[in-house]
């Protein structure tokens, strides 16, 4: 039996051997793979890459290429990275790669306008990613592309599609990411993406000339985790556009021609982390526009529109919000509940290029994570430190640039501020030059070298300040130790 068992493990040992020496063969014939001479694929050039090789051909013509394709097929390569650039190539052939295996192909600013049906059907067992950007393409080749069963990725950018057929992507079963941006696409067949809804989690359409949201299209998209819309003629949404997208993670409908946001219009969005509605001409907001968003919504960028208001009443559900853009608006005042209700989570708040012309009572009160606050470029010619005071423990970057601050004794926050090295970002605010002007001198002063004494300044000590936050907290901690001592003395007089 002993000499059973022997025998047994004995011939384990000889499998695994055997096992080993041919995943060795297997390493040893990857790393071998060598590039062909380049005299032999000239105008193209070749690099051994880790997991295959990667050959570029550019500001050559469709006969080179071909040439050279002829010369790879029959040397049972893997080729990685087939990139043709910057070329003359108008046509891809059919069975213009039979024989090659390339996995990630790149035709790039070739003037590409014709894909015959076969040119790609013999790589589609292996190819991954496909890029056939800033082309001369008219419409999407659905015939070439059918048969690409493994395709992850597809960028068609800058290309001449003026419209999306019906089951324009059929077959693309496994594609991820599709990515349209920079044609002319304005009109997108109810039935265009057939076919991609078990896989597709990020669609580009941005940069076309998309009027509306082409609801019908993208209903079928449930795994959808980004959908970017930005730069189109889109004037209206309303309330059913993005139904059935549950999983949508980030929708971006920046630079586009909205005027309004209407109630519940995100209401199907539940998972949305990130909304882009900033570039627009966004003047109202409904109170319940973000109905829908409370739990996930985390980003939120209203940027470059004509908002009047810090929309407290829209904002109040959102208690999950970290980052709010509201730059570049036309914001006046900010009401003393501009923040009440939601402004705990945030730790991002942008108000620069704004016409904000005072800071008064506690408006900052209920920023209580706020880290980054960003003024600069407003109306501002006082900040209150009872303004500061209430965020000076948690700020790590303010800016307050390019505003006409007057020099005054308010301003020893910022001096004393930029003295506690607790959490700040040292490194942005070094880049940053705050100054104030000397009215009676008509010179201008860094607010970190503020000449209190001249001012007549009363020095304040800052012992409320973020400055002394660690101390405060230490004298508590001392204060109970010595309470705990005295009552300890106490029972050791009464024992006696």
């Amino acid at each position: 039996m002993a000499r059973v068992w022997a025998w047994s493990r004995s011939v384990r040992g000889w499998t695994l051997a055997i096992c080993v020496a041919a995943l060795c063969a297997l390493v040893t014939t990857e790393v071998q793979q060598q590039c062909p001479p380049r005299s032999e694929i000239s105008p193209c050039s070749c690099q051994v890459k880790k997991n295959g090789l990667d050959i570029l051909c550019e500001f050559t013509d469709q006969q080179h290429i071909n040439d050279a394709m002829s010369v790879l097929k029959g040397k049972s390569l893997v080729i990685f990275y087939l990139k043709l650039r910057h070329n003359n190539l108008r046509k891809l052939t059919g069975f213009v790669f039979l024989g090659l295996d390339i996995h990630h192909l790149t035709i790039h600013n070739s003037s590409l306008s014709v894909v015959e049906e076969a040119s790609l059907s013999s790589i589609g067992k292996m190819l991954t990613q496909l890029d056939v950007s800033q082309n001369s393409l008219t419409q999407v080749p659905s015939a070439a592309f059918k048969n690409l069963h493994h395709l992850l990725i597809l960028n068609m950018n800058h290309n001449k599609i003026n419209s999306l057929h019906a089951k324009a992507f059929q077959g693309l079963d496994t594609l991820e990411i599709l990515t349209l941006y920079e044609n002319k696409i304005a009109n997108v067949d109810p039935e265009a993406f057939v076919g991609l809804e078990k896989k597709l989690k990020r669609l580009n359409l941005g940069g076309n000339g998309l009027t509306v949201v082409p609801q019908k299209s993208l209903v079928i998209l449930d795994m959808l985790k980004k959908l970017e819309m930005q730069e189109n003629r889109i004037s209206e949404i309303n309330e059913g556009d993005f139904e059935g997208l549950r999983n949508l993670d980030s929708l971006g409908l920046a630079h586009n021609k909205l005027r309004t946001v209407p109630s519940r219009v995100f209401s199907h969005l539940t998972l949305l982390n990130s909304l882009e509605l900033d570039g627009n001409n966004i003047d109202t907001i409904d109170k319940d526009a973000f109905a829908g968003l409370e739990e996930n919504l985390q980003y939120l960028r209203l940027g470059d529109n004509n908002i009047h208001t810090i929309p407290t009443e829209a904002l109040k559900r959102l208690h999950r919000l970290r980052h709010l853009d509201l730059r570049a608006n036309n914001i006046s005042f900010i009401a003393e509940d501009a923040f009440a209700g939601f402004g705990d989570s945030i730790t991002f708040l942008n108000l620069q290029k704004n016409d904000i012309r005072s800071l008064n009572g506690m408006i900052f009160e209920n920023l209580n994570s706020l880290e980054t606050l960003n003024l600069q470029n407003n109306k501002l010619m006082h900040i209150p430190e009872d303004v500061m005071e209430p965020i000076l423990d948690t700020l790590r970057v303010v800016d307050i640039m390019d505003n006409p601050l007057l020099c005054d004794c308010e301003l020893q926050w910022y001096k004393n501020w930029l003295r506690n090295p607790k959490d700040k970002d040292d490194e942005m605010m070094q880049k940053k030059r705050t100054v104030c002007t000397m009215q009676h001198e008509h010179r201008e002063y860094s607010l970190q070298s503020l000449p209190l004494d001249k001012m007549k300044c009363k020095i304040k000590s800052y012992e409320n300040s973020a400055y002394s936050a660690a101390t405060r907290q230490a004298g508590v901690l001392e204060t109970s130790l010595l309470l705990s001592i005295c009552v300890l003395i106490g029972q050791l007089a009464i024992a006696s």
